[in-house]
C-alpha cells in the first residue's frame, strides 16, 4: 500500500509535499504510445520502485527528477510497452557454439559448408554426438534429405540435425544404426520414418514421434551448459525488446534448468511455462498430464508460472500430418490423421478448464482446428466461461467457418504473422500440398480479429525469426518483409494494421499471461517493462518497419538491453 500511495503522489506530482522522493528514472522527448484503452500518445515516463509513475509531457515530467534522478533524452524515438511472445521456443533451445547451427542457410551449398565446419566440433558424449539444427525444409526433395552426405563427412559419429521447423530430424547411419532403426522398424500414426520406396531402409529424415527413436539414445546434456542456455535465450529476448513470452510444451526433466537460473536471481523475463507430459510424441498425450500439473507449484518461481498446458492436436502440413477437412493435393496423404478422437479431446480440455488451466493448443489443419474449437465449445457448455485464457497457436488453415469461433467462444488466437507471405516454405512445400488455391487461405488473421478473436503475436522461434518487428510489418504488408517486393499473401482481405499488430505484441500477449493489471500498456502503476524502438513506427511506410532497431530493453525499470550503436 505504501508503494500504491507513493506511486499515486507522483502521478499527482503538483498536490504532493515538497520533500518527496524523486522518481528512479525519467524518460523524455519520446514517442510514447501506451497502448492503453484509448491508444493515448505521450512525451515522457517517469519509472519509481521498478513501476510506472508518471506519463505524461515533458513540462509535467520535470518535478520527478532529482539529483539522483537518471533521466534519459529519447530524442524522439519511440517508448512501448515491452514485447510479448505468446509461442517461442526460447529457454533450452539457443544453439551455442559447441553446436552446428544451420539456421538462416538459403542453399544446399551453404549448408554442406557448415556441415564442413562442423566436422572440427568436439561433440557430446562418449559417442561424440554432433548435434545441431536449423535446416531448412523446402530445401531438400519432399522436405527429407538423406543420410549419404552426413555419412561422408561423419562416417563413424552419430549425427542428428533438428528441421526448421521443429518436426523432423535429419541423421546418419551411425545415428540409426545407434537407435536399432531399420525396415522393420515401425511408429505410429503421430510420426513418419521416411523409407526407401525400394528397399524400406531409413533415408535419414524422421518425422514427429519417430524423432524419439533417436533422442532416447542422445548423450545426457551437462545441467551447467543448459542453464547457460536459458541465460543466452533470456539475453536474445531482451535484444528484441522483449520482456515477456510463453514457453510451449517442457516437461518435468525440462523446467529443472530455467527454475535453477531463476533461483540464482538471473530470470529477467516473465515467462509463461506450457507444460506436457509427451514432448516430441504428441498423439500420446494421457492422464499423466494431471499428475504432472499437480505437481506445479513446485516450479513455480518470481516471473516464472507454469499454470498452462500445451496439447498437439495435429503435426504439419507440410509432412502430411495434420487433418484437413479436405484431402491434401498429394493423393498418398489422404486427409491426414487425427492425434485425437473428438470424445477424447473434449474430456482433455473439460478436465483440464476445471483444474484452472490454461489450454495452448498446437494446431495446424482445418480439420484439426475444427476438433478443437468443437473441444472448447463442449468445455463451455460443460463447464461455463472460465478465466484461465486459453489460445490456439499456428493457426495455418482456418475453415471459414471457423474463423468467428474464436471471439465466440473467448479463444485466442496466436498466430506467427511472419509465416503470412509467399516464403520459401509455403512457395515449395504447402502450395504442393495444399493446391494453390488453399494456400492463399492461409493464416487468415483479419477475419479473426474481426469476428472478435484476440489476436496475440508469436515467433515460434526457433522455427523463425524471433525479431517481433518483422512479424508486424508482414502482417501488414503480407509480402516479403526483407525484399519489400513481390506477390504479397492476400494482403486486400488479410492484412491487419498496425495499431492492432502493436496491441497483439503488448497488451494482448500480457492478457493471454494473466498480466494485463500489471504490464502490457504504459500507465500508472504498471510494471516499467519497455522498450526503445530508433524511429516511430507510425510515421514510417509499413515496409519500413523491419527497419526499426531496438535501442533500449527496460525490465523493472532496469536496462537489460542496449544496442551498441
Amino acid at each position: 500500500m505504501r508503494l500504491i500511495g507513493y506511486l499515486c503522489c507522483l502521478a499527482v506530482a503538483a498536490g504532493c509535499s515538497p520533500g518527496q522522493p524523486p522518481a528512479d528514472r525519467v524518460f523524455l522527448n519520446g514517442a510514447v504510445y501506451t497502448v492503453d484503452a484509448d491508444s493515448t500518445w505521450a512525451e515522457a515516463v517517469a519509472v519509481a520502485r521498478g513501476r510506472i509513475a508518471f506519463v505524461g509531457s515533458n513540462e509535467a515530467a520535470q518535478a520527478f527528477i532529482g539529483d539522483a534522478t537518471e533521466v534519459t533524452d529519447l530524442g524522439g524515438q519511440m517508448l512501448l510497452p515491452g514485447f510479448h511472445d505468446s509461442h517461442a521456443h526460447i529457454l533450452l533451445f539457443v544453439q551455442t557454439g559447441q553446436e552446428c547451427d544451420l539456421l538462416r542457410l538459403e542453399t544446399i551449398e551453404e549448408i554442406e559448408a557448415k556441415l564442413e565446419k562442423c566436422t572440427q566440433l568436439a561433440g557430446f558424449g562418449q559417442e561424440r554426438w554432433i548435434l545441431g539444427a536449423g535446416w531448412g525444409e523446402w530445401l531438400f526433395e519432399s522436405m527429407s534429405p538423406t543420410r549419404e552426405l552426413l555419412d561422408e563427412l561423419f562416417p563413424d559419429r552419430p549425427v542428428c540435425l533438428e528441421g526448421s521447423y521443429g518436426h523432423s530430424y535429419w541423421v546418419n547411419s551411425r545415428a540409426l544404426e545407434i537407435a536399432g532403426i531399420d525396415a522393420e522398424t515401425t511408429v505410429g500414426d503421430d510420426g513418419v520414418i521416411v523409407r526407401d520406396p525400394e528397399t524400406g531402409e531409413a533415408t535419414g529424415t524422421l518425422h514427429d514421434s519417430a524423432m524419439l527413436l533417436v533422442e532416447a539414445h542422445m548423450p545426457e546434456m551437462p545441467a551447467s551448459f543448459l542453464q547457460d542456455k536459458v541465460r543466452a535465450g533470456i539475453a536474445m529476448l531482451h535484444e528484441h525488446g522483449i520482456t515477456a513470452f510463453i514457453e510451449p510444451g517442457f516437461d518435468d526433466e525440462m523446467i529443472q534448468h530455467p527454475v535453477a537460473v531463476a533461483d540464482a536471481g538471473e530470470f529477467d523475463i516473465r515467462a509463461l511455462i506450457s507444460m506436457s507430459p509427451v514432448n516430441l510424441k504428441p498423439a500420446a498425450f494421457d492422464d499423466s498430464v494431471y499428475d504432472l500439473m499437480d505437481r506445479r507449484q513446485e516450479w513455480r518461481r518470481p516471473n516464472l508460472d507454469v499454470d498452462s498446458v500445451k496439447i498437439y492436436m495435429d503435426g504439419v502440413i507440410e509432412s502430411g500430418t495434420s487433418p484437413l477437412l479436405e484431402p491434401y493435393a498429394i493423393e498418398e496423404y489422404g486427409a491426414g490423421p487425427f492425434f485425437y478422437t473428438q470424445e477424447q479431446v473434449n474430456e482433455y480440455f473439460t478436465r483440464l478448464d476445471a483444474r484452472g488451466l490454461q489450454l495452448h493448443v498446437h494446431a495446424i489443419g482445418d480439420a484439426a482446428i475444427r476438433r478443437a474449437l468443437d473441444g472448447f465449445e463442449y468445455m463451455r457448455e460443460q463447464n461455463g466461461m472460465s478465466d484461465n485464457r486459453h489460445h490456439m497457436t499456428h493457426l495455418q488453415l482456418i475453415h471459414p467457418d471457423d474463423r468467428p469461433r474464436f471471439g465466440e467462444l473467448g479463444i485466442g488466437a496466436t498466430f506467427q504473422l511472419l509465416w503470412a507471405y509467399p516464403e520459401p516454405g509455403l512457395l515449395e512445400m504447402t502450395v504442393p500440398m495444399l493446391g494453390r488455391e488453399r494456400a492463399w487461405q492461409t493464416y487468415p488473421a483479419r477475419d479473426v480479429h474481426e469476428g472478435g478473436g484476440r489476436i496475440n503475436g508469436a515467433s515460434d522461434w526457433w522455427v523463425t525469426d524471433i525479431d517481433p518487428l518483422l512479424a508486424i510489418e508482414t502482417a501488414i504488408t503480407r509480402q516479403d518483409p526483407w525484399a519489400n517486393e513481390g506477390e504479397d499473401l492476400d494482403a486486400a482481405n488479410q492484412s491487419l494494421d498496425l495499431a492492432t499488430m502493436i496491441e497483439a505484441y503488448t497488451i494482448n500477449g500480457a492478457y493471454t499471461m494473466s498480466l494485463e493489471n500489471e504490464q502490457g500498456s504504459i500507465e500508472v502503476g504498471k510494471r516499467a517493462d519497455l522498450v526503445v524502438l530508433d524511429r516511430n513506427l507510425f510515421e514510417i511506410p509499413a515496409y519500413e518497419i523491419s527497419d526499426a532497431r531496438v535501442t533500449m530493453t527496460i525490465f523493472d525499470g532496469r536496462t537489460v538491453y542496449r544496442s551498441p550503436e
